[in-house]
Order: C-alpha cells, then sequence, then structure tokens
C-alpha cells in the first residue's frame, strides 16, 4: 500500500511539474500579448492569442490526469508521509505564486484592451456621426445637387 502511494506521488509530481511548465509558457504569452496591445499589432496579438489558447488546451489535459490521480480509491492527503506532503506543498507554492504574478499581467491586458476598445468605438461613432452629416446634405434621389451661389444673394 504504500509503495503505491508513493507511486501514485510520483505520478502527481510529474504532472504538477508539467502544469509549472506549462503555466510558465502561458505566463509568456500572456507578456507577448500585453505588449503586443501596448504596440497596437493586431497580427501579433492574434498569434499570441492563438498561442496562449493552446497552452490552456494543454494545461486542461494536465488538469484531468491530475484530477484521475485523486480518484484513485485510497488517495488522500492525509495518508502522505510528511516528505510527500512537503514536496507537493512546494510544487502548490510555485503554482500559486505563477497564478498570482499571471493574474497581475492579465489585469493589465485587460485594461490596454478596453482602452483600446473604447478608442474604436468612439471613432466608429465619428464615422457614424459623419455619415449622417454626409446624408444630410445629399440631394434627394431625382435632383440635381445645387450649390447656393451667396454674392448674387
Amino acid at each position: 500500500m504504500i509503495m503505491e502511494i508513493e507511486e501514485t506521488v510520483r505520478k502527481y509530481c510529474v504532472h504538477l511539474k508539467e502544469k509549472i511548465r506549462l503555466l510558465n509558457s502561458f505566463k509568456k504569452a500572456t507578456v507577448n500579448i500585453k505588449e503586443a496591445l501596448e504596440c497596437r499589432d493586431i497580427p501579433l496579438l492574434d498569434h499570441y492569442l492563438k498561442e496562449r489558447n493552446g497552452i490552456i488546451g494543454k494545461i486542461e489535459q494536465v488538469d484531468k490526469k491530475l484530477n484521475r490521480i485523486i480518484g484513485i480509491a485510497g488517495f488522500s492527503m492525509g495518508k502522505l508521509s510528511r516528505e510527500a506532503k512537503s514536496l507537493l506543498g512546494g510544487y502548490f507554492d510555485q503554482i500559486r505564486t505563477l497564478l498570482e504574478s499571471l493574474s497581475d499581467v492579465d489585469r493589465d491586458c485587460l485594461s490596454l484592451a478596453r482602452v483600446e476598445y473604447d478608442c474604436l468605438k468612439s471613432e466608429i461613432l465619428k464615422t457614424q456621426q459623419g455619415r449622417h452629416t454626409v446624408t444630410q446634405y445629399r440631394p434627394k434621389s431625382g435632383q440635381s445637387a445645387r450649390l447656393l451661389d451667396i454674392k448674387r444673394v
């Protein structure tokens, strides 16, 4: 039973290491997204968003593997040795630290995206107002355009 638990912990640690590696890649992609937003480089932004979405899929696969391991009958954190708990705790701390730093970068990305959204919205409204103005001064269909000669009036 002890050997089985140790093997389960070993497998769990392998997947936690993989998750940490993927979270680091996710953070790098998020930083790249932030830089693309700052430079207003839409093709680059699209590239990094696709890259990050691919990483999310891989993280989800690792999470499923971790959940399967936890779901093994007889596995509980209470049955683990002090060393195993310490080892897992170290991995969990690394993940928590990564997620906290990711939260800051992601918040910056959302802020930059919001500013860009507001600018685009403003430009669209200006364009719509300009179009409305043009249609107000355009002659009705069937009428020819007329110019008003102020000197004659």
